[in-house]
C-alpha cells in the first residue's frame, strides 16, 4: 500500500469520526431538549474557581444540569423544585465563556451552595418557572 493511499484512508477516517461525533452531538441536543425548555448556562461548585458551560433543563419537579458536549443523556445534576432557593442576580464578575453579558446567581439547595450564570432572559425564566407550580402542584393549600 502506497503512503498516498495510506494518508488518504487515515483523512477519510478522521473526517468520519467527526461527522459522527456531531451527528451524536446533534442528536444528544435534539433528545434532551424534547418537550421541555433547554438554555445555556453554566456551574461553578463550592471550592471550584471557574464555571462549567452546561445546559440548564427545567422537568416539571426538578431542574437539571447537563454537560455541553459529553457522551451521557442523563443530567449530572438534578436540584428538586421546591428545595430550590435563588439568590438575586449579580452581574457576572469574570468572562465566562459562551455566556456574554451573563448574570450569576448563588443557590441552595438542600444544604448544597452554588452558582449559576446564565443569560438575563434565562434567568427570568428560571425564576417564573420555580415560582410558578405545575397543574394540581400543592392544590390543597388555602
Amino acid at each position: 500500500m502506497s503512503p498516498v493511499v495510506l494518508f488518504e484512508i487515515i483523512v477519510g477516517t478522521l473526517a468520519l469520526l467527526a461527522v459522527l461525533a456531531l451527528a451524536y452531538i446533534f442528536v444528544r441536543r435534539r433528545l434532551l431538549s424534547s418537550g421541555a425548555p433547554l438554555m445555556l448556562c453554566a456551574l461553578r461548585l463550592p471550592g471550584r474557581s471557574s464555571y462549567r458551560l452546561g445546559l440548564l433543563r427545567f422537568s416539571g419537579s426538578t431542574l437539571e444540569w447537563f454537560t455541553l458536549i459529553g457522551p451521557s443523556p442523563r443530567p449530572l445534576r438534578s436540584w428538586d423544585r421546591p428545595l430550590l432557593e435563588l439568590g438575586p442576580p449579580e452581574a457576572a464578575e469574570e468572562a465566562i465563556a459562551g455566556l456574554p453579558d451573563a448574570v450569576t446567581v448563588e443557590c441552595h439547595h438542600d444544604g448544597e451552595d452554588f452558582r449559576i450564570a446564565l443569560a438575563a432572559p434565562a434567568y427570568t425564566a428560571m425564576r417564573s418557572w420555580l415560582e410558578s407550580s405545575p397543574p394540581g402542584f400543592n392544590v390543597n393549600v388555602a
